[in-house]
């Protein structure tokens, strides 16, 4: 019982953390109507946190006019299906190092090369490799919806993403 005390204590503090840094907005100063948000909330479309006994929303995932961000609200269902709102907002914050686009050398050049040759090769494959280093809200925000895609991916299915070849 200690283990899970420790557990809840070291997630409230994470989470007291993540609150002080971010700022959170009630449902009265949103820009969508109660209908909509209900909606919202219920289709997985927005990501709400209960704070103080009332249902908050954090306010990175708006842009200036008061809109989800659209990469967010494509991948929010998915994301907020498989994890909790908790756990999606830490991962927008935690800094992801993902393969986008991965080169190959073609096995067929490798034949009859010397050993310095293939290691060339592979140094070329590798800065010629697209990757991400960030956080996939900064994905999200920017308007890069085929990063923030691959940052999902990568949460929700590591070991079987798919990485296009270059």
């Amino acid at each position: 019982m200690n283990h899970l005390n420790a557990l809840r204590r070291k997630l409230q503090k994470k989470k007291s953390k993540f609150i002080a840094e971010h700022e959170f907005k009630g449902a009265d100063v949103l820009q969508l109507s109660r209908e909509e948000l209900d909606n919202a909330v219920e289709l997985n479309k927005i990501i709400s946190v209960m704070l103080h006994g009332k249902l908050q929303f954090p306010a990175f995932q708006f842009d200036s006019d008061g809109h989800v961000y659209s990469a967010l609200q494509d991948y929010l269902p998915r994301l907020l299906e498989a994890r909790s709102n908790w756990d999606i907002c830490f991962w927008l914050f935690t800094v992801q190092s993902i393969t986008l686009k991965r080169a190959i050398p073609n096995a067929a050049m490798l034949r009859g090369i010397s050993i310095e040759e293939m290691v060339e090769l592979g140094k070329q494959a590798a800065e010629q490799t697209e990757r991400y280093a960030g956080k996939p809200i900064d994905a999200a925000t920017s308007g890069n919806s085929e990063v923030f895609a691959a940052c999902v991916e990568h949460l929700l299915n590591p070991d079987y993403r798919v990485i296009p070849h270059n």
